[in-house]
């Protein structure tokens, strides 16, 4: 009897799977209609073969024992763990008829939509709300309130747009091209790219660039991959970005070693933030971030001298309280 053979889909991986925002390509191999494994996709221009320990895992994903596959419906008391599988027409006659009870009762506006991240899902969501005549939607729990949409805000209302570390990802030959120079120094602050794909830069890029002559100043309260391969590592205390970026910009601007050119063309406030960052002298930073003035020195100058350099951020700037006007902070770097 000839063995089946094992067959090869290319795809995609994103969102609930890997958990990642880019979408990695992949290779797919199917078995007996059953997955087998799945590996990178070489010829895949984001991810070039590459995948992180969550795609690798799909398969397990998929076959996890405890992974939900039908509508259940609760027949126990709430936190017993008992359910009874129902189909989907009782599942959505179900939940129909418990939303309109609802609205006839206390009225459309009593009720909320709400997503998180969402992805895919703003869109149809909105549209179920706007049909069932309620106005309120809201992101909640680790959603863009509290991730990435800071950022954007902070990026847009700085310079016009938002932008990630220039690894070559956007050209066709990637890090053959003529037209792309490695960053002399990336300043990776508060991300660990090795872990996956961060709001759609994918991480190794930055590992990418290290072999290729990228010198890395790392700012992160822990002691990493990253930390242990930078010529200078900021171990701030947490929730002290701020205050870093402050100082690192009275270093640039009190010493003269900002682009001048551009200020001039493009800047509009500069005198004002000249002024303000008198105030946060490295010294001042130090006392309040425990890192040496010294050090937010060395960090200012190298990352000013060199060009081209970058930086890349990671969420933990979202999620401080005052998130977008550090991220303007930094963005102003």
């Amino acid at each position: 009897m000839a063995k089946s053979k094992e067959n090869k889909v290319l795809s995609t991986l994103w969102s609930a799977g890997c958990g990642s925002h880019g979408g990695c390509g992949c290779e797919i191999y199917v078995k007996d209609g059953k997955v087998t494994r799945v590996e990178g996709n070489k010829n895949h221009p984001f991810n070039q073969g590459r995948l992180c320990a969550k795609g690798l895992a799909i398969s397990q994903y998929i076959y996890h024992p405890d992974r939900v596959l039908y509508p259940l419906k609760r027949i126990g008391e709430r936190g017993e763990g008992k359910w009874q599988r129902i189909t989907w027409d009782e599942a959505y006659d179900t939940i129909e008829k418990k939303l309109k009870d609802i609205r006839a009762k206390y009225g459309a506006e009593s009720v909320i939509f709400c997503q998180g991240t969402g992805r895919d899902i703003g869109g149809p969501i909105t549209f179920l709300m706007y049909a069932y005549g309620s106005p309120n939607w809201v992101q909640v729990g680790l959603a863009g309130h509290a991730c990435y949409t800071p950022r954007l805000g902070a990026m847009f209302a700085t310079q016009g747009q938002y932008s990630v570390a220039d690894c070559s990802q956007f050209l066709e030959k990637r890090y053959d091209s003529p037209e792309w120079t490695p960053p002399k120094y990336i300043i990776l602050w508060a991300q660990y790219p090795a872990a996956g794909c961060h709001d759609g830069f994918y991480g190794h890029w930055i590992i990418d660039c290290m072999k290729r002559g990228s010198k890395l100043i790392t700012i992160d309260p822990r002691s990493t991959w990253f930390t242990t391969r930078s010529e200078v590592h900021l171990q701030n205390r947490p929730g002290t970005d701020g205050i870093i970026a402050l100082g690192m910009l009275n270093v640039i601007i009190n010493e003269g070693i900002y682009d001048k050119a551009f200020v001039e063309k493009w800047c509009y406030g500069f005198d004002e933030l000249k002024e303000r960052v008198q105030e946060y002298t490295p010294e001042k930073a130090e006392k309040i971030s425990w890192v040496p003035a010294d050090l937010i020195r060395k960090a200012a100058r190298l990352y000013a001298k060199n060009k081209p350099s970058a930086i890349q951020w990671g969420e933990p700037v979202d999620a401080m309280p005052a998130g977008s006007v550090v991220a303007q902070a930094i963005n102003q770097l």
